[in-house]
């Protein structure tokens, strides 16, 4: 199981990080931004932070709906599966 242990550089749809294996990584968020136009945005983009998970995330980007029918923000994360999958290894 991948987790991602600390972001180190953020550019507009790359994010470089350190995962559990030791590895850094550069992910590459370009397939995922179609999908989550809120991210196109740079200066939201550049607000990635690690969540409890530990992956990647954006804070109040995604929504969900109570059983009350209530619908609320919440954070934006993909599986670390995923980040690696989408990542190519950084050159040491």
């Amino acid at each position: 199981m991948y987790t991602i242990t600390h972001i180190i550089d953020i550019k507009p749809y790359l994010i470089a990080a350190k995962f559990n294996t030791g590895e850094i990584r550069t992910i590459n968020f370009a397939s995922l931004i179609e999908k989550f136009p809120t991210l196109k945005n740079p200066d939201i983009f550049k607000k990635a932070r690690i969540d409890d998970y530990p992956t990647i995330c954006w804070d109040d980007l995604a929504l969900i709906r109570e059983l009350d029918g209530t619908v609320i923000p919440c954070p934006l994360d993909f599986s670390p599966e995923t980040l690696y999958q989408l990542s190519t290894l950084q050159n040491n």
